[in-house]
């Protein structure tokens, strides 16, 4: 198990419903309420996909900067003032992805790729951090320099792959997932030890609905989420959910909070209030609005310390 750092204080924030469960708004509120008192915070999201049709902004920013990262980390890393490494270290694993354009495509083969959940890929980004970051870029070999998908900007991919100190070439979805398996454990791993080393507490933020970001790592603390409500769990209690949930053909990094939900019982029970968008714009609000669990979580902080 993944400790790197004695002393150190973990929050895994995950998704109690796949989508618009409230994550990065509960992150940042931590994060930012946690920093205002004087609490040296890291931000860190293990993995993020983004879609340069549903998330135009940030491909919009990345591709301007040449880089690839997900919103979320960009805005929880402001919210917690944290500078210390580039934004791929605190997102070692991101990819971008486009809807098909039903346009160019072939008719015959519409329904064949909107069933191949692999075909909107068109890249992927792992970071492992030594002494320096290093680089690996999965490309969708399928869509590469074509018109099947709504994306057409192959010169970002060209600026993406001369950045690259490794270029990767899949053909299928299996291709894909033997290229996760590889780097993905091994960027996770090392850009959150190098996070921990720097910072007296680590929000990491989950991906979508999943309770296990790594099996290696390991929490202090585990907030669920869902519109409304926020659900304090003991992170070793989650661990031994996970280790009991998962089987020998389950990938434990494929669990969804349905699958260990069950084998929780959470510690306390949150009330969150509706925000608007310029609360969630404004993280000393976030932080303000969200005050009681931020005083949970720095209790736990302090309990843990003791």
């Amino acid at each position: 198990m993944f400790r790197p750092v004695s002393g150190l204080f973990s929050v895994f924030v995950f998704g109690l419903i796949p989508e618009s469960s409230g994550k990065t708004t509960v992150c940042m509120a931590v994060a930012r309420g946690l920093r205002l008192r004087g609490w040296n915070v890291g931000a860190f999201k293990p993995r993020s996909g983004h879609s340069y049709w549903y998330h135009h902004d940030i491909y919009v920013k990345c591709r301007g900067e040449g880089r690839l990262y997900s919103w979320d980390i960009l805005r929880l890393s402001h919210a917690c003032e944290y500078v210390l490494f580039p934004l791929e270290v605190l997102n070692p694993v991101d990819a971008l992805f486009s809807p098909p354009d039903r346009l160019t495509l072939d008719p015959h083969l519409v329904e064949v790729h909107f069933a191949n959940p692999f075909f909107e890929l068109v890249a992927e980004r792992y970071t492992l951090l030594n002494d320096t970051p290093q680089v690996t870029i999965c490309l969708n070999g399928v869509n590469l320099e074509t018109d099947n998908l709504l994306f057409k900007d192959w010169s970002y991919i060209e600026e993406l792959k001369r950045k690259a100190g490794r270029v990767i070439v899949v053909e299928s979805l299996e291709e894909w997932n033997e290229v996760y398996s590889r780097y993905a454990p091994l960027a996770i791993r090392s850009c959150y030890g190098a996070v921990c080393r720097r910072s007296d507490v680590v929000v990491v933020e989950g991906f979508n609905d999943a309770v296990c970001p790594d099996p290696e790592l390991s929490f202090d603390l585990a907030l669920g989420v869902s519109p409304g409500a926020v659900f304090m769990y003991d992170g070793e209690r989650l661990r031994t959910a996970v280790e009991a949930a998962a089987t020998s053909s389950r990938d434990p990094r494929n669990l969804e909070a349905r699958s260990v939900i069950d084998l929780l019982k959470p510690e306390a029970a949150i009330k969150t209030p509706v925000l608007t968008s310029r609360d969630v714009a404004d993280s000393d609000k976030l932080a303000l609005k969200l005050g009681e669990l931020v005083d949970k979580v720095e209790e736990k902080m302090k309990q843990i310390a003791i």
